[in-house]
């Protein structure tokens, strides 16, 4: 039945008694238009209940509810009136105060304020500029007596191209999941291999937690986090927990079985921290109850009950060892018994050039209970070393390029030296 706009729109307007009487009184919609060419359909089902169906023809429907700016467009409608329900098929789009969106259809439930999109899904934040894409969106909008602020849930693995203010604009945070949820301009959880993407960062788990208004997320389970530049880094733990300033990450502390990798060194702990400054790292903390905090590099190994770490810019300059501290270096090429190790009740190592492009241990130092013990090569013929044990209240080795230049003891010195079988060499 071919029906005229005047006439439609007093059919979906009119008193109480019409069939958008029992509408939400937060929102009241109304039709604006359909096209020359609309058709509309008026069926009752039972009585005072009524379906009612429009379509646009050549046009489009136009919707939009009493006294606000929310307005819907799509090819055709649909409305039950037994479901308090508005059905909107081919090309919808939703316009509000806070958001845009599209799909191929949607249904909206104007009673609670929740619209349900299908297909082709894209919503704008109208503020932040940040995107949800995917195949479904459920949005329930902030209505005064209803809810303080928006709401989406998401399935299928949809995208969220999310803006923090200060972030870079070409540079969001791509949060992707199995399920999405949003609220308000800040808060969002992720669920089933949820990834999260910037230019120089990104992180994984089953899920996460984040809340960008306060500046903290947490991410949980098989979590890791990764700086993409040319320093890379990747830190991870059965749980993450980490801090944004101005859209920055700058902390980020992995628990449970967590690592800690760089270019040059491994971190193992029950809890990693780090300091982050421009995508890098620039100190840490390493502490374990069920393990032991360890730092491990090509030649050395560090363990202690807790390690702090400082490393500006991500090149390591220093590692302090708490708590019963033991230091190992490993000669290349020779066997495990070769080890030189050094331990104290406290430890510093200190890191520097030790060859062209080359970085590596240049001091360690043990105090307080000190023992050392070390090989000295060259004095026998085979190769063979000399064995030297020492203890002392403070013991400091110095090493040049790869080798072991100098020990000191200081303080209750005492030990044994051991020369192999073998003429002395003069």
């Amino acid at each position: 039945m071919r029906i005229r706009l005047f006439a439609t729109a007093l059919l979906l307007a009119g008193s109480s008694g019409s069939v958008w009487g029992q509408a939400s009184q937060m929102c009241t919609p109304y039709l604006v238009g359909s096209g020359p060419t609309g058709q509309g359909l008026l069926q009752r089902v039972a009585p005072g209940v009524y379906h009612q169906f429009i379509s646009g023809g050549a046009d489009r429907v136009h919707i939009r509810c009493e006294g606000q700016s929310t307005t819907v467009e799509a090819d055709s409608l649909a409305w039950y009136q037994d479901l308090n329900r508005l059905d909107f098929v081919g090309r919808v789009e939703f316009r509000d105060s806070t958001a845009t969106l599209t799909s191929n259809s949607a249904r909206y439930f104007p009673a609670s304020e929740r619209l349900e999109a299908y297909g082709d899904v894209r919503l704008e934040d109208q503020t932040t500029r940040s995107v949800l894409t995917g195949p479904n969106l459920t949005y329930y909008r902030a209505v005064p007596g209803i809810r303080d602020e928006t709401e989406l849930f998401a399935t299928q693995r949809p995208t969220v191209e999310y803006r923090p203010v200060g972030a870079a604009e070409d540079d969001p945070y791509l949060i992707r999941g199995e399920r999405v949820r949003l609220r308000g301009g800040s808060l969002a959880w992720a669920g089933g291999g949820v990834t999260i993407d910037r230019e120089k960062f990104r992180a994984r788990a089953d899920s996460a937690e984040l809340d960008f208004a306060a500046g903290h997320g947490l991410l949980i389970r098989r979590a890791e986090a990764i700086g993409s530049d040319s320093t890379r880094y990747e830190i991870r733990g059965e749980r993450l927990a980490f801090r944004i300033e101005e859209g920055e990450l700058n902390w980020v502390q992995a628990q449970r079985e967590a690592q800690a990798l760089s270019t040059e060194w491994v971190a193992l702990g029950d809890t990693i921290e780090f300091n982050i400054s421009r995508n890098r790292i620039q100190s840490g903390t390493v502490w374990g109850d069920s393990s032991r905090a360890t730092a491990r590099s090509a030649r050395q190994v560090i363990v202690a009950d807790s390690l702090a770490i400082d490393a500006p810019d991500q090149v390591l300059t220093e590692i302090r060892g708490f708590g019963t501290s033991r230091a190992t270096t490993q000669p290349e090429g020779l066997p495990d018994e070769a080890a030189d190790w050094i331990e104290g009740d406290t430890l510093v190592a200190r890191f520097g050039e030790v060859g062209e492009g080359r970085r590596g241990l240049v001091m360690v130092r043990a105090t307080w209970v000190a023992k050392a013990l070390y090989h000295i090569y060259g004095l026998a013929p085979g190769g063979e070393p000399a064995i030297n044990y020492s203890r002392g209240r403070r013991i400091t080795a110095y090493f040049k390029g790869d080798m072991l230049e100098r020990v000191d003891v200081v303080e209750l010195a005492d030990g044994v030296y051991l020369e192999p079988v073998g003429k002395r060499k003069q």
